[in-house]
């Protein structure tokens, strides 16, 4: 769907300038920065981008289209040792090489100089050519771009969470795999489109990387299908914020350990902010777990 539109197109296409006006002054376009217009409804950090230069890409532009994004927290990102920026502004744009004359994305009058929280990625401009249209930069191009910005797991998170929602086809990986540098090639490998939740990518990712063998979405009779299984006989299931609220999924969820302990399997169960933010201590849950 196209987002924006430069006041030449809409010239062209038979408008007015008066008429350009009156539908800002109506709200029926929204004006980005010199030139640019958008819709009333186009996403803020879509805007942002688009205000700067370039359009939306890496964790802003996954988390805009609803594929699973971690949420912005001290460590989620390389950040220079020096960044003080809250991590929940931080905005990923896709910008032309040749472009020199980028905007602040809240002021379109200035020159973007001394942002620590918006992230530049440079690319071809005639790679973005038909992206402004939408202000999306396209999934490849999204997905290099988190690959680069992401620490490993937390990628493969999210690269799961786009397969698994048809943002991105098998097909497309051997592709995305040689944009990247070599050093990368390893976690394109490593997704999986079964997994139904970042927090299962990324507790499969960690435990597989520290020696262990994981399963994903076993099914074991008379429990049902369990997040993962973990060396044949610990059963890891993770509960997301929504969880909580849900009443009937916990005496579910209860249920199904009762009978999985009577099978002689162990249950661990980790919040999202526990593997988000505690990972340390679920790794050492694990091994004193498998080592009982």
């Amino acid at each position: 769907m196209q987002r924006f539109w430069t006041t030449a197109q809409l010239l062209a296409l038979g408008r007015t300038e008066r008429q350009l006006r009156a539908a800002v002054e109506a709200g029926a376009v929204r004006p980005v920065r010199k030139g640019l217009v958008t819709l009333p409804d186009t996403p803020e950090q879509v805007v942002r981008a688009a205000r700067v230069g370039g359009v939306l890409t890496g964790p802003s532009a996954t988390r805009a289209l609803g594929i699973w994004t971690p949420p912005d927290a001290a460590g989620t990102e390389r950040l220079p040792r020096d960044a003080d920026a809250n991590e929940a502004a931080r905005l990923h744009v896709a910008a032309a090489r040749r472009d020199h004359r980028l905007r602040d994305p809240d002021d379109a009058t200035r020159l973007l100089r001394g942002r620590t929280d918006v992230v530049v990625h440079r690319e071809p401009g005639e790679s973005l050519a038909a992206a402004r249209r939408t202000g999306i930069a396209p999934i490849l191009m999204v997905l290099r771009h988190v690959l680069l910005a992401l620490e490993p797991a937390w990628a493969v998170a999210v690269l799961d969470s786009a397969l698994q929602q048809r943002h991105l086809r098998e097909r497309d990986l051997p592709a995305l795999m040689a944009s990247l540098p070599p050093r990368l090639g390893v976690v394109v490998a490593a997704v999986d489109g079964r997994a139904e939740s970042g927090l299962e990518s990324i507790v499969r990712v960690l435990l597989r990387a520290a020696g262990l063998r994981v399963d994903v979405l076993v099914h074991l009779p008379g429990i049902g299908v369990v997040d993962l299984l973990v060396e044949g006989r610990l059963v890891i299931e993770l509960d997301g914020r929504a969880w909580h609220d849900d009443p009937q999924a916990f005496a579910r969820d209860r249920r199904r350990d009762l009978v999985a302990a009577a099978e002689r399997y162990r249950v661990l169960r980790f919040t999202w902010s526990q593997v988000l933010f505690q990972w340390p201590e679920v790794e050492r849950a694990v091994f004193a777990a498998l080592a009982d």
